[in-house]
């Protein structure tokens, strides 16, 4: 399961999904937390009681995944704690999501502070962008290669010790393109 936090990560996830071969696409499922509280420690708390109810009807998941942004949350910590103790995967960007697909375009260590920042930043690239209407995976397939090396890096020169959860630019979006590239490996995709 891949619980979302909202519409653009859940088009980015099911855009992932639809590249697996034809039978693994439907034992992936993508899900937005539709709830008027949106935000990670939420989502985090549904994804609990999703994973709970799946494991009680005999039919657990193999792996969680959460997709959220940052977006200045203020029970990131709390998020973060709940994932390690319930062994959860997260595709996680900070600041916004936005920022990811910047990197698909320049290497981008800037620290922005919120998504319209950000999003307004992106649009000297890619002056069309709109959140729930682009097909963000489909439109920069061609430059995930080099966003992925580019997020690695800033990841991995990021101060030692600093928690997860406080680091800006940070990115986690590369282990879940990651795990659906391992997906596709172990059934012949």
């Amino acid at each position: 399961m891949i619980l979302c936090e909202g519409v653009t990560e859940s088009l980015y996830a099911k855009a992932l999904r639809a590249e697996l071969p034809k039978p693994l696409q439907r034992s992936v499922a993508i899900e937005i937390d539709f709830s008027n509280k949106n935000d990670p420690w939420h989502l985090a708390n549904e994804a609990v009681k999703r994973a709970r109810k799946a494991k009680k009807e005999r039919n657990p998941y193999d792996a969680v995944w959460l997709f959220f942004d940052h977006d200045n949350s203020p029970h990131l910590q709390r998020v973060f704690e709940l994932v390690k103790k319930e062994q959860y995967h997260i595709a996680f960007t900070a600041i916004c999501f936005e920022h990811w697909l910047i990197l698909h375009y320049e290497n981008c260590g800037r620290a922005f502070q919120n998504a319209d920042e950000a999003i307004k930043y992106l649009r000297k690239f890619w002056p069309e962008y709109h959140k729930t209407k682009s097909k963000a995976f489909e439109e920069l397939r061609d430059k995930l290669k080099v966003a992925i090396k580019r997020a690695d890096v800033l990841v991995k020169n990021q101060e030692a010790g600093t928690p997860v959860y406080m680091q800006n630019p940070h990115f986690t979006i590369p282990a879940l393109v990651r795990y659906f590239d391992g997906l596709k490996a172990e059934h012949g995709g």
